[in-house]
């Protein structure tokens, strides 16, 4: 070891104690992204600087598609454990001095690729297992294990940033770069649980379609139970896709222009009369798709409806693709997802479907003591009160058309912050709808790019001090990297193996205006302009909600 490698393993170590202590300090100055290149070797031999509980297993140099090396390890956890959360680090030779870390979603538990697009554009980009150990894309039952189910929660995206951050700073030799961490869906769970609590561990978080509280598995039990009651009450999966037509038809032009986007979902009302095709039973369904699942006295456990703004995929991954009874095989996909999270921490014998009685206030007391146990997520805007200090910035957002996680939580979580820290909120917060995007990825008419241009402003507003009031995104070709760290939802990496259908021809090109919350994008262009162009298109509008 040389000397300059001896001087940064006192500095590493020194400021992996610092990024744990719980107390945020003001930083002296916006970090700086300064482009450098790789100051030591790609030896696992070679990097003791990472931390005691930190296991390099393997450094290997890739050359494609352009010099970097790629670090995969585990930190041992305890107490509650022993348990491994593993982590992947790859570090460019030619680097542009950020640090970025996207965790994955659904349940976790595979380390994705770097993605290439990560690697061209000179990222330092980790990724982490979190702990989880999961065996499927969805499959939770390893809550019945308290040390996996506490790294899932909180603790392993946080102790594989610590040690991803370490070894960084220890190859390039610099003590301190941008640092980002984003992620979607569970991915998007875990950023938001890193802004809460270990605010130390980025500059800027980018938290994706993610929900607010543990109880939208309740509310996804609650939606299987209704229409397992009474199988009548089941939508098929084309009769959704009719339901979305028809309120796309009622309510696409409440924001300016028929576009084939409802821009603000929350205007969309439902009537009896705009859906004769459903029977009552079936409409019994919609209403609670959309109402949600409300808070009674007794007890605060509660979840916010779904927009509807198109339910084309809320049919078959809420309500199945085939009519109650289910099976295992059958099952609604996010039902399924709360099947295996209660077997493991009420026991194999549990039915949500026969045993849980929603209108009962002891029983959701029941399910919220269960969470809280295994540490299950209860956001509150007040828990930003250290990352605010220490000048960091969160960036919320999810898809209006999100079919998996209500929409509202954003919109809802959002107003909190509002509300809370009134305008000095926008020093360090900004909440986002983007029009007709499903969980995290796709959708009819929506966006493609969304992932790099909010990563791209967050930069600018760690880097620059601009602060994002809006956002230009576009419908450009956009190649779709499985298992990487460019795609980390549930749908399209870890577990899945499928890479969706391409669009049969490449759609006409558009520019979309993404207001920062509580604006929304009105069209305001002349008659005749394009809807097409972002340019005729304002933040004039403001959420119903």
């Amino acid at each position: 070891m040389d000397m300059r490698q001896r001087n940064f393993l006192a500095l590493a170590s020194a400021t992996l104690l610092l990024s744990m202590a719980p107390a945020v300090a003001a930083p002296d100055a916006a970090p700086a992204a300064t482009p450098g290149e790789a100051a030591a070797a790609c030896s696992a031999a070679a990097m003791n600087w990472a931390g005691e509980d930190v296991e390099i297993r393997s450094a290997r140099p890739f050359t494609d598609p352009a010099p970097y090396c790629r670090v995969d390890g585990i930190v041992r956890t305890d107490d509650p454990g022993p348990n491994e959360v593993g982590f992947m680090i790859a570090l460019p030779q030619r680097w542009n001095g950020r640090y970025l870390m996207v965790i994955p979603g659904g349940s976790a538990g595979y380390i994705v690729n770097p993605s290439r697009e990560h690697i061209r554009a000179g990222y330092a980009v980790a990724t982490t297992d979190k702990g989880s150990h999961s065996t499927g894309a969805l499959d939770m039952s390893f809550r019945a294990d308290p040390g996996r189910s506490e790294d899932y929660a909180h603790r392993g995206a946080h102790v594989a940033a610590v040690a991803t951050q370490a070894i960084a700073r220890g190859y390039y030799a610099r003590a301190r770069m941008p640092r980002y961490i984003m992620g979607c869906s569970g991915g998007g769970v875990s950023t938001l649980m890193e802004a809460e609590r270990y605010p130390a561990d980025a500059d800027g978080f980018i938290v994706g379609g993610a929900p607010s509280s543990a109880y939208v598995q309740t509310f996804w039990a609650a939606i299987a139970q209704h229409v397992a009651r009474a199988p009548a009450r089941w939508i098929s999966p084309a009769e959704m896709t009719r339901v979305g037509q028809v309120i796309m038809e009622r309510f696409d032009g409440t924001d300016g222009a028929r576009d084939g986007l409802i821009w603000d979902p929350t205007r969309v009302r439902l009537t009896r009369d705009l859906f004769p095709f459903l029977s009552d039973a079936q409409y019994s369904t919609l209403e609670l798709l959309a109402r949600g699942l409300p808070a009674i006295e007794g007890s605060e456990v509660s979840a916010p409806g779904y927009w509807l703004a198109n339910p084309s995929l809320l049919g078959p991954i809420g309500l199945g693709t085939t009519p109650p009874p289910w099976d295992a095989a059958t099952r609604p996909p996010l039902f399924g997802s709360t099947v295996l999270s209660m077997k493991a921490l009420r026991g194999e014998d549990y039915d949500a479907l026969t045993q849980m009685d929603f209108a009962d206030p002891r029983a959701r007391e029941a399910e919220r003591a269960i969470w809280d146990r295994v540490g299950g997520y209860g956001y509150d805007p007040a828990h930003l009160d250290a990352m605010a200090r220490g000048g960091g910035k969160l960036m919320m957002w999810a898809g209006a058309s999100d079919e998996a996680i209500p929409p509202a939580y954003t919109a809802d979580y959002s107003a909190g912050v509002r509300a809370r820290y009134g305008a000095a909120s926008q020093d360090f917060f900004q909440g986002f709808l983007v029009p007709g995007m499903f969980h995290c990825r796709g959708g009819e008419g929506s966006p493609t790019d969304v992932s790099p241009a909010l990563l791209e402003a967050m930069q600018r507003w760690v880097e620059e001090g601009r602060r994002p009031a809006e956002i230009l995104m576009s419908n450009r070709p956009y190649a779709l990297e499985l298992n990487s760290t460019s795609n980390t939802a549930m749908y399209v990496s870890g577990m899945s193996t499928r890479k969706p259908a391409d669009a049969p021809e490449a759609p006409t090109p558009r520019s979309y205006r993404i207001c920062a919350l509580p604006a929304v994008a009105q069209f305001t262009g002349a008659a005749g302009s394009d809807v097409r162009d972002a340019r005729n298109w304002r933040c004039a509008g403001r959420l119903s909600r």
